[in-house]
């Protein structure tokens, strides 16, 4: 089980290279993977979490067009990554531009996932967001009643 948490500030280098922060290393030493996210940011998956999404695909029909459509379409936006001997990994272009960065990005832990986005478009994101309204959210999913 992994346990991202929390939130850095990072920059690209002038090769689109990034360190991902030590803190998350630990949980990321099976490997991972970039892929697009929702509202212009991109994912880092953990191996593991990646085979559990695919192993949630289940054995769908090779006759079941759309399903099948869906599924490349997904793994086709799904990014190997390798770290330099350094600990830097280099940001995909195409991930570059559906994320908008250029710069500046923020790191943020999501629980199983990590979340990469423009510092820009995280600022924008999480202007005037209210917690209240969060913590309501997180208690609609059934979220902290424990087992």
């Amino acid at each position: 089980m992994y346990s991202f948490n929390g939130r850095f500030n990072n920059r690209l280098d002038d090769k689109n290279r990034i360190r991902i922060p030590a803190k998350y290393k630990a949980d990321l030493e099976g490997g991972y993977k970039f892929a697009f996210g929702p509202d212009k940011s991109i994912y880092v998956l953990p191996y593991a979490e990646y085979k559990k999404i695919l192993d949630s695909f289940g054995n769908v029909s090779i006759f079941d067009t759309e399903t099948q459509d869906a599924i490349a379409e997904f793994t086709s936006m799904v990014f190997d990554v390798a770290e330099d001997n350094q600990g830097r990994v280099v940001i995909p272009q195409e991930l570059k531009e559906h994320a908008e960065i250029d710069k500046d990005i923020v790191i943020v832990g999501a629980a199983t996932y990590l979340r990469i986005e423009s510092a820009e478009n995280f600022a924008k994101r999480n202007a005037g967001k209210n917690i209240n309204n969060v913590f309501a959210k997180l208690k609609n999913l059934g979220a902290g009643k424990g087992e």
